[in-house]
């Protein structure tokens, strides 16, 4: 009898210091009452969690800074810059690295609802033991209630609420203002010479497609990763209005390179290069960063009806997000757009 009163103690106390929480799909999950260590993952959930709280991160899918994430401490947590790359679960290559995901111990798991490999998370994730919270995150408009459903979870209401009213603004705004305007005609130029791009359905160019554009490579994705291989004759063929530039090769390429000359939107330089800092603002990875994505856009798509003052926009979304504030000249650098 003795036996038993201590250990129904030691139950009741574990039960008080746990919750059950039901993701986006209904599955019941037990976490610790107050939950302060927290892991995503892919890049658009850990991503997630530094916007609300960075100190319950507990590691990295890749390092900080890469070429499509200009990650420097003007604009990150240094806590951030300092934890170690634990990898993602949504991986072709690699991987998670099981090991130093144990010993960070997270309370929780993020998990991004991406479809195309959703199997194999779910197959490899189960594994670690940790109890998992399923995100959807693919499309724009999932952004809002993501953030709040997450920010409840690993308690951090009181932002998620902020963060969550901005990016539904943002969007109801976007929707209002394009409502009837006629869509612009755009290429994603990836890859080393700008001869790699995305598929039109693809969540690559989600933000694209919501801010007013229409993408001109239609086809299906034959790959987990994307980057899909076309070739100049294409290109001309489909001779876009604007052409959006994943990275800084690729953008001075399109102005360099004799090739892309005749191009309707090198002539009429409507070549615009994605924004990176810290975080890329519209893919690899497709984070929260996708809010001033589509806003930066949708000024650049149709800055006629869509015409903001962008500066003001961007500075008002780093000190929410990101919790710094900026000046204008940072702004010229971080947009980046005449630095061919």
């Amino acid at each position: 009898m003795n036996f038993f009163i201590p250990l129904m103690v030691f139950l009741l106390a574990v039960s008080l210091q746990a919750k059950t929480i039901e993701d986006f799909y209904h599955k019941r999950v037990q976490t610790p009452d107050k939950v302060t260590k927290v892991f995503g993952s892919s890049p658009p959930m850990n991503y997630l969690i530094y916007a609300l709280n960075p100190k319950k991160m507990v590691g990295l899918n890749f390092k900080a800074k890469n070429p499509n994430n200009f990650a420097t401490k003007e604009y990150l947590d240094p806590y951030f810059l300092s934890l170690p790359v634990i990898g993602t679960f949504h991986s072709t290559g690699a991987g998670i690295n099981l090991e130093t995901l144990l010993i960070s111990r997270p309370d929780l798991i993020l998990v991004w609802a991406d479809d195309m490999m959703v199997a194999t998370v779910q197959k490899s994730i189960k594994r670690s033991k940790f109890p998992t919270f399923t995100v959807p995150f693919r499309e724009i408009e999932d952004i809002p209630r993501a953030i709040k459903v997450t920010a409840d979870t690993i308690d951090e209401q009181k932002r998620g609420k902020l963060l969550s009213t901005y990016a539904q603004k943002s969007i109801d705004e976007i929707k209002s203002k394009l409502e009837g305007v006629k869509t612009t005609r755009y290429y994603y130029a990836e890859g080393n010479d700008g001869l790699q791009t995305e598929c039109d359905k693809s969540f690559h160019v989600e933000a694209m497609n919501f801010a007013g554009g229409e993408n001109v490579h239609k086809c299906k994705q034959s790959n987990l990763k994307g980057l899909e291989q076309i070739n100049i004759e294409t290109l001309y063929k489909y001779n876009p209005e604007v052409i959006i530039a994943q990275n800084r090769m690729v953008y001075k390429n399109l102005f360099h390179n004799e090739l892309f000359n005749n191009l309707d939107a090198v002539k009429n330089k409507r070549v615009y290069l994605v924004p990176n800092t810290p975080f890329n603002w519209i893919d690899r990875p497709p984070s929260f960063m996708r809010i001033i994505g589509i806003e930066w856009l949708a000024n650049t798509f149709h800055p006629g009806v869509y015409n903001i003052d962008l500066n003001k926009r961007i500075k008002d979304f780093y000190k929410l997000f990101l919790q710094v504030e900026i000046t204008d000249k940072q702004i010229q650098t971080i947009l980046g757009e005449n630095q061919k």
